[in-house]
């Protein structure tokens, strides 16, 4: 196709013809033969020298945000090849990296890279890679598509917190007595048994073991406590944009430091609606979603109006309504625990008084979340008691 220097040569030639029928000089009309003559060069050289490269891309196709991502790129010729321009579009075509490819022998390869931005979180597509090739004198390019596209994520950041404080309420075995309880090394005492190849002598029941005169183990259970509920209020009217990225921030924080302690949580959004699958991937499809939410439902929370309960709820929030409040208060059980984290700014109280449960207010201050968060729990750590306030707010 012909660029803009090229468009310009044929508006040159069509001129010098003209002037030269008008004028009747000879010398106009050898100047615009000379044009043509030009383009149609161009065009030939172009087509003769079109460029037989193939290319590979190597990316990580998992991101966070503020870390640095990087594309790498191998070109190979198939033949020798000239100078090429090499293109490979982001964002939608939005933005592209561009790189001037030298001549290459066949079989010879080129090896480029460039950085990937990390400053927003999303599902982002990059490609088509493109390569175009241009006469010596920029009259004609042609381009191909060398490489397609491919998805890459980039996932909210995560602050290294500690997990939430384990907490309050019924478990799932006084709930549903028919749950087989699981063996563990820790946990309530269920029964004695035999020394067997490979048991902890930490667990050995001495007092047993000396009545029977070989070694006999305590074997424990434990209860399966109820799944933590991590809610994400994604209501428009209670963020702005920079609120809502702490919220999404904290929401993937506290559920990788909760994947970490091996705590079983569940993740859902202010709509009611759940989020991830319970699984191996189970926090995997969580980033996932996190990665790409925006606000969106209703102006309440329709959560509240599901009948689910849960043992600890920690409820990433926006600008509290006066009546949110009580609303969470009916999503947890009997002698649980509600946490709340605004990230909005917050002028009135959050924390509902109930005496069914109990419940951790957190204030939305100039405090780093991960510094915030951490000194709460390990507060509580050390005094067995839950602070009535802190700050986890802020990133």
């Amino acid at each position: 196709m012909l660029t803009r220097r090229g468009w310009s040569f044929v508006g040159a030639a069509v001129g010098l013809y003209v002037g030269a029928r008008m004028l009747g000089l000879v010398q106009l009309a050898v100047l615009a033969v000379a044009t043509s003559l030009l383009l149609i060069g161009a065009y030939v050289w172009v087509r003769v020298k079109s460029p037989a490269i193939v290319a590979s891309r190597t990316l990580k196709e998992l991101l966070q945000v503020g870390v640095e991502g990087r594309v790498d790129l191998v070109v190979t010729a198939e033949r020798r090849s000239p100078t090429i321009a090499v293109a490979d579009a982001f964002d939608h075509g939005r933005r592209a990296a561009r790189f001037l490819l030298a001549p290459l022998a066949a079989g010879e390869e080129a090896r480029a890279a460039y950085r990937f931005p990390t400053d927003r979180r999303g599902r982002f597509e990059i490609g088509p890679l493109r390569a175009t090739l241009a006469d010596p004198f920029g009259l004609v390019s042609a381009g191909r598509r060398v490489l397609g596209t491919e998805q890459v994520i980039v996932y909210p950041r995560v602050h290294d917190i500690v997990a939430p404080p384990d907490i309050g309420g019924l478990d799932l075995d006084r709930d549903h007595p028919a749950v087989r309880p699981r063996v563990e090394s820790s946990g309530d005492f269920m029964t004695l048994r035999e020394y067997a190849p490979g048991d902890d002598l930490r667990h050995v029941h001495w007092r047993s073991t000396a009545r029977r005169g070989h070694l006999m183990m305590r074997q424990n259970e434990t209860r399966r406590r109820a799944p933590v509920l991590l809610m994400l209020d994604v209501r428009p009217a209670t963020h702005d944009r920079a609120s809502f990225e702490r919220g999404v921030e904290a929401v993937a924080s506290i559920a990788t430091a909760l994947d970490r302690a091996g705590r079983p949580f569940e993740v859902a959004w202010s709509t009611g609606m759940n989020v991830g699958a319970p699984g191996r991937r189970h926090l995997a499809h969580i980033m996932d979603e996190l990665a790409i939410v925006e606000p969106h439902g209703a102006d309440r929370l329709l959560i509240t109006s599901t009948r689910r309960r849960s043992s600890a709820v920690i409820a990433v929030t926006g600008r509290l309504l006066a009546t949110d409040a009580a609303g969470l208060g009916m999503l947890v059980r009997d002698g649980g625990l509600l946490v709340m984290v605004p990230t909005a700014d917050q002028s009135i109280p959050v924390a509902p008084r109930a005496r069914r449960f109990r419940s951790l207010a957190v204030a939305n201050d100039e405090r780093p979340f991960a510094l915030s968060w951490n000194e709460a729990v390990l507060r509580w750590q050390r005094t067995g008691s839950l602070p009535t306030s802190s700050s986890p707010a802020h990133s």
